[in-house]
């Protein structure tokens, strides 16, 4: 099933890939997680580490000759690293998934001048850890790209929710909240 889900998703996101770009964004996150082995006594603790996401992108909207804005729409497919932290042990995930941009450049004789950001939402589907347990994220963030530059600056607030399988009988509920930074470009 994962498989189907995994490949439907990098197909559905694949639309006019000859137009895309691969772009990268390295990072770090910075949050907590909160394992919940019975209800009554959940266990909160802070976590971080580093993040790595690989994405294909259509080129971004062109700044308009004369004052104004222009926006666009955008699906873009992603996989995903990182490294959770915390003061007991580390964990690697592996992700896949996709992100929906609304995408604007804008001239203005203001105190922004020109200017070219995105606002986005994101879903990704994740494997944590040694015993591969599935997880699901959903994120929120934006860039803004630095000058003329191709270099971007960026974050986004990420929940995870996650079944950790601790041995072969027993399964606790993971919540993780994290905020994270990063410097992204093309390639």
């Amino acid at each position: 099933m994962r498989i189907l889900v995994l490949g439907g998703l990098l197909i559905g996101t694949s639309v006019a890939h000859g137009e895309r770009s691969t772009a990268i964004h390295i990072g770090g996150m910075f949050g907590a997680t909160e394992n919940a082995i019975d209800d009554e006594h959940p266990l909160m603790m802070m976590a971080g580490g580093p993040r790595v996401t690989l994405a294909w992108e259509n080129p971004m909207p062109v700044i308009p000759m004369t004052a104004g804005r222009t926006v666009d729409f955008a699906l873009v497919p992603e996989l995903t690293a990182a490294a959770i932290l915390n003061e007991q042990h580390g964990e690697v995930m592996l992700g896949v998934g996709a992100r929906a941009e609304i995408r604007m450049a804008v001239r203005s004789g203001g105190i922004f001048g020109n200017a070219q950001f995105s606002f986005y939402g994101a879903g990704r589907l994740l494997v944590i850890g040694d015993h591969k347990d599935t997880a699901v994220e959903g994120a929120m963030g934006t860039y803004v790209y630095l000058g003329k530059t191709q270099i971007r600056f960026g974050g986004e607030i990420h929940l995870i929710g996650r079944e950790q399988t601790s041995s072969m009988y027993t399964r606790n509920r993971e919540l993780g909240v994290f905020s994270s930074a990063y410097l992204g470009w093309t390639l």
